[in-house]
C-alpha cells in the first residue's frame, strides 16, 4: 500500500460520521480515560501551589464578601426568607463550580492538542474531565457553607440528603455550554478570550446575587426555563440556606431544559470534531 493509499484511508475515517448512540457507547466504555483526565486536571490545578486545595476554599470567600457589601448592604437586595450572607454563599458556591467548569472545559481540547495529535480517544474525554475536575471543589464549598452557618445565619436540615442530585442537575446545563464552545475554541481562539465575558453576563443573568423569589411567579418558569441553572441554584439555597426542599417543577424545568441543551450541544460537538486532530 503506498503512502497516499494510506493517507487517503485515514483522511477518510476522519470524516466519517457517528452515531450519536454510538459515540454515547464508546465514552462509556472509555470511562476510565475520562476519569484519568478529570484526575489530571484536578492534580495540574493546585499543582505548586503554595496554597494547594486551600484555594478551594478562598474562591468563594473572597467573592463573597463583595456580594454581602454590594448587593446586600449597598443595594439591599434581600435574601429571600433569610439572611443574604446564607443566601449568597449558598448560591455562590455552585456558581463558581458552573464558572470554573465552564472556562476549563471550553479550552481543554486546546490545552490537550498536543495529546489529541498523537493518540485516539474519545474528544470529548477531556472536556467532560476538566468539568468533573471540579466536583471536589464543589463538595469542599458545600463543607464551607455548613460551617459557617451559626455565622452566616443559614439553616440545613434532612433536605441535605438532595445535594448529590443537585450536583448532577447543574452540571446538565454546564457540560450543555461547554461542549459546543470547547469545539468552536478549537477552530476560533477568540473563543477563549470571549468565554470569561460570557460567564460575567451569565452571572448576572442568573440569581446568585438576587433570589428568584424576588420575580414574579410566572417569570421564574420562564427562567428556569431559558437559563437553566436557575433552578439548581434555587435548590441549593433551599436546602443550604433555608433548609427546606427544592423547588421540584423549577428543578423539573431546569432538568429538561438542560437536557435539550446537553443534546444539542453534544450534537454540534460531534459534527465540529473530525477536523479536530487537523486544526488544534
Amino acid at each position: 500500500m503506498t503512502d497516499s493509499a494510506v493517507e487517503y484511508e485515514i483522511v477518510h475515517q476522519s470524516a466519517r460520521r457517528v452515531s450519536l448512540r454510538a459515540s454515547l457507547h464508546e465514552l462509556a466504555a472509555s470511562r476510565e480515560c475520562l476519569w484519568s483526565f478529570g484526575e489530571r486536571y484536578l492534580r495540574l490545578r493546585y499543582k505548586q501551589a503554595a496554597l494547594g486545595v486551600g484555594w478551594a476554599i478562598l474562591k468563594p470567600l473572597a467573592l463573597f464578601v463583595p456580594f454581602l457589601v454590594f448587593f446586600g448592604g449597598a443595594a439591599g437586595i434581600s435574601g429571600g426568607g433569610t439572611t443574604y450572607a446564607a443566601f449568597s454563599l449558598s448560591a455562590l458556591v455552585p456558581w463558581q463550580y458552573v464558572a470554573a467548569a465552564v472556562e476549563l472545559g471550553s479550552n481543554a481540547l486546546v490545552v490537550d492538542g498536543n495529546l489529541m495529535r498523537k493518540i485516539y480517544f474519545p474528544r470529548e474525554a477531556p472536556v467532560i474531565g476538566g468539568a468533573l475536575s471540579n466536583l471536589p471543589d464543589l463538595a469542599i464549598g458545600v463543607v464551607i457553607v455548613l460551617v459557617v452557618a451559626p455565622l452566616t445565619g443559614a439553616q440545613f436540615g434532612p433536605s441535605l440528603v438532595f445535594l448529590p442530585l443537585l450536583a448532577v442537575l447543574i452540571s446538565l446545563p454546564a457540560l450543555a455550554v461547554i461542549l459546543p464552545l470547547s469545539a468552536l475554541a478549537v477552530y476560533y481562539r477568540d473563543v477563549k478570550y470571549g468565554i470569561p465575558l460570557f460567564i460575567q453576563l451569565w452571572l448576572f443573568l442568573s440569581p446568585v446575587a438576587y433570589p428568584i423569589t424576588a420575580l414574579p411567579p410566572r417569570l421564574r418558569w420562564v427562567m428556569a426555563l431559558l437559563n437553566p441553572v436557575s433552578g439548581p441554584l434555587e435548590g441549593f439555597r433551599r436546602v443550604l440556606a433555608l433548609g427546606t426542599m427544592p423547588d421540584w417543577g423549577l428543578l423539573g424545568i431546569s432538568a429538561a431544559s438542560a437536557s435539550v441543551g446537553l443534546v444539542f450541544g453534544y450534537w454540534a460537538f460531534k459534527r465540529l470534531e473530525r477536523a479536530f486532530a487537523d486544526v488544534v
